[in-house]
């Protein structure tokens, strides 16, 4: 019986993480992510309900377009597989349903977050503010709001504070007010002082980034990095871990 329930998850992450694709392509070129259909992103043709089966559709294709025989993106099936692993893992690891609801849906708007700050320095407005309805709306039914505040005092406080500091210092920009932003939905998410973890986590991760392109490339000071994507997937990774564990 477990094992039903398990693939079904995995198709259901399969599914959402499909959307997700269309949510990544559509948003930053303010197209609907309803309508039109889905369609390929080079010769414009509409996908066939047949041939929009995520990951099948890929691999039976060779990850060609049916319609212009053009190379598809093998980003599109790998989110759809890590999209499905998150599921996974969320209807795994949590006790009780709803929370693994809960965690699956903000992972996978936040692994979109990830790949579109990645590929075009955004963070969608519309992609936070349904993180923050999703997590009142589920804090309204199974928790208490006022108990998840301290992730954003922690976090936004912390972050801020930088932010002045680094702008001060170095009359740049360091954080654009997109990673702000992110950050108090991320600390009304994680909810403790976890989220400062969050924040180390993708400040060292993004350093170390950001080194090895410039043994690569060349220094370059300007060289920016989507410290967005940083924060999402480090949120993915710390929210399941209880604070006791992080502490001892």
């Amino acid at each position: 019986m477990d094992s039903i329930y398990y693939s079904l998850f995995i198709i259901l992450g399969l599914i959402f993480g499909s959307f997700i694709n269309v949510i990544i392509y559509r948003l930053p070129n303010n197209l609907s992510i309803i309508k039109p259909r889905s369609f390929c992103p080079k010769c414009k043709n509409t996908i066939p309900l047949y041939r929009n089966i995520p990951l099948i559709s890929y691999i039976i294709q060779r990850g060609k377009c049916s319609n212009c025989k053009k190379i598809i993106s093998i980003t599109y099936p790998v989110i759809e597989l890590l999209n499905a692993l998150i599921w996974f893992f969320g209807v795994y690891y949590f006790e009780t349903f709803h929370e693994a609801i809960y965690f699956n849906f903000i992972s996978s708007l936040l692994l979109a977050i990830a790949i579109i700050d990645k590929k075009y320095f955004i963070i969608p407005l519309e992609l936070s503010v349904s993180i923050f309805l999703i997590i009142t709306t589920y804090l309204l039914i199974f928790g208490n709001i006022i108990s998840n505040l301290d992730g954003i005092i922690f976090g936004l406080g912390y972050l801020s504070l930088i932010f002045i500091i680094t702008k001060f210092v170095t009359k740049r920009q360091a954080l654009g007010y997109g990673d702000l932003q992110l950050i108090f939905i991320l600390g009304f998410w994680v909810a403790d002082i976890r989220i400062l973890i969050v924040i180390f986590i993708s400040a060292f991760s993004a350093l170390i980034i950001w080194l090895l392109i410039s043994l690569i490339k060349g220094f370059d000071r300007n060289r920016p990095l989507p410290f967005g994507t940083f924060l999402s997937i480090a949120s993915i990774i710390i929210y399941p871990i209880k604070m006791d564990y992080l502490l001892f």
